[in-house]
């Protein structure tokens, strides 16, 4: 899929991206193409050219090891050269770090892009904890950059896996109809077949497992858990939709109901219902260990919403694994509502709850 072309003196430049998280640049001069080497892997390019009278042309790039980098091209060397307006801060800690780019076979035979940050020398064995994160809504796509989440988890000794599930646009306007009202049920569908995946090429086991949902990805991990609860050892809904038929009561709905439906539309409520985490829950069902999340000030997912979702899980599960809720009675739905320092204090909850479940030997419980 081509993202955008750049006109030059001696002839236009080209980006595109395949599975929309690797991004590939090429030159066209004297009727030639010209695949460009990247400094480094990436995932988004944004290219700025002088004017149409010059052949130079600058590159602003970011991965998931990298921040965002800016280069000038060097026409005669064919390079590119740092040239950064800020300084940029270096991780040497991450220079044993890599990132896999691959793809794994949904419910349907569509091949779903599955991204793998971990570290070089960590064996392929079942005793791997293994961090899922999934969205998939609004056709929003999760494109490569650097997350200091995802760089803790790796350094740590997990693995982190970003299941690029339908309902995004990492394969263009389709991949979001892919996973839109009647269709959305590919979206949990995709992250329990890439689970499954990791299962099956021993890079983990079920019990060394947790998915992690923000906001409507809080829809994928639901209904991922609510379906297959043998699956996943540990489930993270950080203010999670986990009760769409009720989003049109929320201050979001409207918005809301463009993306996933409205209860008065039968075929639409059917959907909805089909969508809901909080009606597929059963009794007598053993349910992966879950932290739940909810800021009192959420503008776009009422805490009611996740409230309600941790009281009937707490009822209704069978198993021993602990379902906790947390109610941030300073922040609103996540990101730029936070304060960094409770940004990470949030963070630092939902790592110590992961790790302890998945087992990681430095946060177990001491015995006095």
């Amino acid at each position: 899929m081509i993202n955008g072309l750049y006109q030059t003196k001696s002839g236009f430049v080209f980006s595109s991206s395949k599975n929309g998280v690797e991004a590939k640049l090429y030159i066209y001069q004297n009727n030639k193409i010209e695949n460009l080497m990247l400094p480094f892997p990436s995932g988004d390019i944004t290219v700025t050219s002088q004017n149409n009278h010059s052949d130079n042309f600058w590159i602003n790039c970011a991965g998931w090891k990298n921040d965002d980098e800016r280069f000038r091209f060097d026409i005669i060397t064919k390079k590119f050269i740092p040239e950064n307006l800020v300084p940029i801060v270096e991780y040497p800690e991450f220079k044993d770090i890599i990132v896999k780019e691959i793809t794994v076979k949904s419910h349907d035979g569509v091949d779903i892009p599955l991204s793998l940050i971990y570290k070089k020398d960590l064996p392929k064995d079942k005793n791997n904890p293994l961090l899922m994160d999934a969205y998939g809504a609004y056709g929003i796509n999760n494109s490569p950059f650097l997350d200091m989440t995802f760089m803790l988890w790796a350094l740590k000794g997990g693995i982190v896996a970003i299941a690029h599930v339908r309902g995004g646009a990492e394969k263009g306007e389709s991949w979001h109809l892919g996973g839109f009202k009647d269709t959305k049920p590919n979206s949990w569908k995709d992250l329990i077949s890439c689970a499954e995946y990791m299962i099956q090429e021993n890079y983990t086991s079920a019990d060394k497992i947790a998915i992690w949902g923000q906001s409507a990805g809080g829809i994928t991990v639901g209904r991922a858990m609510t379906e297959r609860p043998d699956l996943f050892k540990v489930a993270i809904l950080t203010a999670g939709i986990v009760n769409s038929l009720r989003i049109e009561a929320m201050p979001n709905g409207l918005n809301s109901v463009k993306e996933f439906g409205s209860k008065n539309i039968e075929s639409e409520f059917k959907d909805l219902y089909e969508m809901d985490a909080y009606h597929h829950i059963k009794k007598n069902i053993k349910y992966p260990a879950t932290f739940i999340t909810t800021g009192i000030n959420d503008p776009r997912v009422a805490p009611w919403m996740p409230i309600k979702f941790a009281a009937k899980l707490q009822a209704d599960n069978a198993s021993k694994n602990p379902i906790l809720l947390k109610v941030d009675y300073k922040g609103g739905h996540g990101g730029r509502d936070l304060l960094l320092k409770q940004k990470y204090l949030n963070l630092s909850d939902i790592f110590a709850f992961a790790l302890w479940q998945l087992g990681h030997p430095d946060y177990q419980p001491k015995e006095k």
